[in-house]
């Protein structure tokens, strides 16, 4: 695995005690398992719970009370998402309940505000996360005007949020420099946890021959949808599944009905998603931007064929990096396929394991940088 940019490591046998008492919040603004960060904090908060005394996810979905008002903001460019404002005085509760050790907060919205200003108000070690290139999303998502200010906003809470926390992590080399830029004074290089779901197996068996294909994820521009809808049309005899939802839903509802080999699910759940792959050969992530690329390491663990852009931030992992297949930059996302089918079975089949058994280790070293760093902030060892 990639070293960490700040050595995080302590001495069993001076904060055993710590670990098993460690309390920690997590306040996310995305929707519990419904995206990449959604779900990267929902399945880390469920292994913590494993390792240390008590960790807990206060996000929109993630219990079944509401800790949301009813009012809610839509995201500007995409009426899909939603900014959920929290209740106040829920947080508090909650906070006062558990008397946490360690705030963080991975998202710079309502959720991630309202946990910097408990954190800061009482004295709680912060941590930041760093999972989204929200500027270069502006970009694709706004008109130039819009989108100028939008970054400013972004970077200006970036900033704040960084410099006054303990550590900011990120999941990929180019969110780590980002975190830098921004003012970040300890950044921690930390990978993505796998849901128990997707480790556990057994695991569908592969045809002779590569005949599906998958994509699940946000229906939105920097996912590069419509190179996905093109390589449908001309590999007519792949299967090809879409899953998801995003402002292009219409669009690959629309091209489903006129392209036999292509079906859209819809939106699925998290369980579903792990069908959806099972019953693939291939995921696809052909994106123009992708911090890490949640969905890939799932696919990996499901004992999948995985082909990504490369620009997807899960390459930045040399060991994950040797279980995908990679598009190249010269080569469109059909011209991948085609030249993974040309593959023997045998290589495709050594590929797959590759890649599951990279991401079960990639989960467990994961969660030992987790458990290190956030023993290390609660017994006030980070320098």
């Amino acid at each position: 695995m990639q070293p960490s940019t700040h050595k995080t490591e302590y001495t069993a046998n001076t904060t055993q005690t710590v670990e098993k008492q460690l309390s920690v919040l997590f306040l996310s603004d995305a929707i519990a398992s419904r995206n990449g960060v959604g779900s990267y904090y929902a399945d880390l908060a469920d292994h913590l719970t494993d390792h240390i005394g008590h960790a807990e996810l206060l996000s929109p979905g993630a219990h079944p009370e509401d800790y949301a008002h009813t009012l809610t903001l839509p995201l500007p460019g995409d009426s899909t998402q939603q900014l959920y404002l929290p209740r106040v005085g829920c947080a508090w509760q909650k906070i006062k309940t558990m008397a946490p050790d360690v705030i963080v907060i991975p998202t710079p919205g309502p959720y991630g505000l309202l946990g910097f200003a408990l954190a800061k108000y009482l004295k709680i070690p912060l941590c930041s996360g760093y999972h989204t290139q929200y500027e270069k999303l502006t970009d694709i998502f706004w008109p130039p005007a819009f989108s100028r200010s939008s970054r400013f906003y972004m970077k200006s809470l970036n900033r704040l949020f960084f410099r006054s926390s303990a550590v900011v992590v990120g999941n990929s080399m180019e969110m780590v420099e980002g975190a830098k830029a921004d003012g970040a004074q300890n950044v921690e290089m930390i990978g993505t946890p796998v849901a128990r779901q997707f480790l556990a197996g057994p695991f569908a068996a592969f045809s002779p021959s590569l005949s599906s294909v998958c994509y699940a994820g946000r229906l939105s521009p920097e996912k590069n949808i419509a190179e996905i809808l093109k390589a449908a049309r001309e590999l007519t005899h792949i299967r090809f599944t879409i899953a998801g939802d995003g402002p292009l839903r219409e669009e690959v509802a629309a091209v489903s009905e006129t392209t036999p080999n292509l079906e859209y699910v819809g939106w699925v759940s998290r369980g579903a998603v792990k069908r959806v792959i099972d019953d693939s050969e291939m995921l696809l992530l052909p994106s123009r931007v992708e911090a890490f690329g949640t969905i890939a390491l799932e696919a990996m663990a499901r004992r999948r064929l995985v082909l990504v852009s490369e620009n997807c931030g899960i390459l930045n992992w040399p060991n994950l990096a040797a279980g995908v297949y990679t598009i190249k930059n010269d080569e469109s996302l059909a011209g991948a396929i085609g030249r993974i089918c040309q593959k023997s079975f045998s290589d495709r089949l050594e590929k797959a394991e590759i890649g599951r058994q990279a991401a079960a280790s990639f989960n467990y070293e994961t969660l030992r940088q987790w458990v290190s760093l956030l023993t290390a902030m609660a017994a006030a060892d980070w320098q």
